[in-house]
């Protein structure tokens, strides 16, 4: 239970064999490549070496290619799925076979085409859609869109805005020119649309006055004959369209059987980026390449293994003082679930210690304590142990349901102790519904029903003060952590010097608040002026560090008052279940009320699991970060990267 181990990883290798090596290292899953920054820096590195030829570029390009040829299929041939992805299993050596990748490409390749086809249709068909929008208003013109003027007669095309009256435009006009013709072809909301005809020679003062109106003249250059036979030539070019399209999409869902031939490719081609990230890091002179990066302290015997199959030189080292491996967890398998809690916060520092194991058992309890309900821990157990066990969920999403279940255990168990049912449905529902007092159930249901340790909504004070107790327990306990860290990296007096004096202080407290002189508080506080600025420089420094510590009392009590929030999430998880029990049993044992409980307790407490799961997780999380953490827990890992196989679609199964 620990932060594994890291060794600095060096390999010289043959150019010929990079993509064979670069392969086993993903098979072997212990080695992360990094980058040669310090190398390139270095004249007689860059004199020997350049940076590999990078095909990154062309290998996004087919993950793009099977992307979306997986979005055509389903959006042209859909297949009902959901949240999580059922995966299937493959072996290594089909998931690694080329000619299948380069087949499952094609394929991509053909689909794709034809989503290009439809595109290109989709832009034919809008383009056409605004042709026959801007023709409809002129569907009565008995006139060719294209007829010109004469010799002696200008003839024009027109709108004008829908609010002009008509009979003064044309008064307006007529008045201007006097040979001139104004005739209405079509109106809707906005525009009213006119054919224009005068002699040329009166065509200026007209224009002037169709001006005055807001007249535009509409421009056909595009189009010959009526706007009638225009619109009859769009609807057939339209359906030609759809035709087209329909059948481009009936080809697209007929490669619907190789669905999973695609999803097998797209997580090969994720693969394939992986290694081409890792190649783009290699340093080469045309012959060798040089690779650098860490490898596991535990993977060494499988890499060793590995490298034993390739004419290569390598070698591993400690990693310098000045060095920050990357940082991976181990631990029991039962508890690999809790690192979705410290990933979301930070990965500890290498040198630093794994808080896994420490906040295991405090967060689940947490978590249990907060929620408390027997029914609801089973809903939370089931959920998720239904969900891990179908889909088999990898990475975050599989810790989350693994860590799922260990928290409806807590939850129920914890239920046990306060008497939750879904909240206080048992009393409730026997009193509302079957005219049931308490004192008529049965002994141990009362028990239960009472709280066998605490019931919070009957006694909130006694939550509160386990709440604190449970509180100064985990913050001691973190102190503890503090001082061993201390004896650990060669400190031990600093370590003890940290914390002694701080429960030396509390405990004067405690002292007086046992009857004692109230004096035993100011020894407390000269032995915290003393102590706390052991690490200034200086006597003047370790005694205004020791004074400013004076001022962490308040941090301390804020600490130990955080861990209230306990209190308060159970008592809201309890108050909103007996609320929705109340307004179920309202109706009583009539049709009326047995219909109102099913559809109020129902509603009512997937309410409550719903929005008080989110909130307990994350108040159970946020006292490990801000108060737990703070006693000892040093920050700022970078998470392991190693090149392995991480796949959406498929699981597979590794050979040698």
């Amino acid at each position: 239970m620990s932060i594994v181990k890291m060794k600095r990883l060096r390999v010289i290798g043959l150019e010929e064999e990079r993509d064979a090596l670069l392969q086993q290292l993903l098979h072997v899953g212990c080695v992360e490549v990094t980058e040669p920054s310090d190398k390139l820096a270095d004249p007689e590195w860059t004199a020997l070496l350049r940076r590999e030829s990078s095909v990154l570029s062309d290998v996004k390009s087919q993950a793009n290619t099977v992307s979306a040829a997986l979005e055509a299929l389903q959006k042209y041939a859909p297949v009902k799925g959901g949240l999580f992805i059922l995966r299937r299993n493959i072996r290594e050596k089909d998931f690694l076979n080329d000619e299948k990748l380069g087949a499952a490409l094609d394929c991509a390749g053909e689909i794709n085409q034809r989503t290009q086809r439809i595109n290109h249709l989709a832009s034919q068909e809008n383009r056409l859609n605004t042709q026959r929008a801007a023709l409809v208003p002129w569907k009565s013109l008995d006139l060719p869109l294209d007829t010109k003027s004469t010799q002696h007669v200008k003839i024009t095309l027109g709108a004008c805005p829908a609010a002009v009256e008509l009979s003064e435009l044309t008064s307006a006009v007529t008045q201007a020119a006097p040979t001139s013709e104004l005739m209405e072809v079509g109106t809707d909301k906005e525009l009213h649309y006119l054919l224009f005809c005068c002699h040329k020679s009166e065509a200026e003062e007209a224009a002037q006055a169709l001006k005055q109106y807001g007249f535009s003249a509409t421009n056909f250059k595009e189009f010959t004959g009526t706007a009638a036979e225009n619109i009859d030539r769009i609807d057939a070019e339209l359906r030609e369209i759809a035709a087209e399209r329909d059948r481009l999409a009936a080809e697209i869902a007929s490669f619907a059987p190789r669905r999973q031939e695609l999803q097998v490719c797209s997580d090969r081609v994720e693969q394939e980026l992986c290694k081409a990230g890792a190649r783009e890091k290699l340093l080469t002179n045309g012959t060798v390449i040089f690779l650098e990066g860490w490898v596991t302290e535990l993977g060494l015997p499988q890499l060793e293994k590995a490298l034993g199959a390739f004419a290569c030189a390598w070698e591993t080292a400690e990693p310098l003082e000045e060095e920050e491996p990357p940082i991976l967890l181990k631990n029991p398998k039962y508890m690999e679930p809790i690192n979705m809690v410290t990933e979301m916060y930070s990965m500890p520092a290498y040198r630093g210690i794994d808080p896994n194991p420490l906040i295991f058992w405090f967060f689940l309890f947490f978590f249990g304590f907060m929620f408390a309900d027997v029914a609801y821990g089973i809903i939370i157990w089931g959920v998720s142990y239904a969900i891990w066990k179908k889909y088999h969920p990898k990475g975050t999403m599989g810790y989350m349901f693994r860590l799922g279940q260990y928290m409806g255990i807590s939850t129920f168990i914890c239920g046990i102790f306060t008497g939750g049912f879904f909240g206080d449905l048992v009393p409730k529902f026997a009193d509302q519904m079957l005219g049931i007092p308490m004192e008529g159930l049965p002994g141990w249901v009362q028990t239960f029903s009472n709280g066998i340790i605490v019931n919070p909504i009957e006694d909130p004070m006694t939550t509160l003060v386990l709440a604190i107790v449970i509180g100064v327990i985990q913050l001691v306990f973190g102190q503890c952590i503090h001082i061993y860290m201390g004896f650990r990296d060669g400190t031990p007096l600093d370590g003890l010097l940290d914390v002694v004096p701080w429960w030396l202080f509390f405990g004067s407290i405690g002292l007086v608040a046992a009857g004692l002189p109230g004096w035993w508080i100011l020894v407390g506080c000269l032995i915290l002026v003393a102590t706390q600025g052991h690490t200034k420089r200086g006597f003047f420094g370790k005694l205004m560090g020791g004074v400013a510590s004076l001022y962490d009392v308040t941090s301390w009590l804020s600490d130990v008052l955080s861990y209230s929030r306990l209190m308060a999430l159970m008592l809201a998880t309890s108050v909103i279940a007996s609320v929705m029990n109340t307004l179920g049993t309202l109706g009583g044992m009539t049709v009326g009320g047995i219909i109102l409980f099913v559809v109020v307790f129902i509603i009512g407490h997937v309410f409550n699991v719903g929005v008080n799961i989110i909130g307990t997780y994350v108040h159970a999380a946020r006292l490990q970060y801000l108060e737990f953490f703070g006693k000892f827990y040093v920050e700022g890992g970078q998470s392991f990267q190693p090149m392995t196989y991480n796949t959406k679609y498929v699981d597979i199964i590794e050979e040698e």
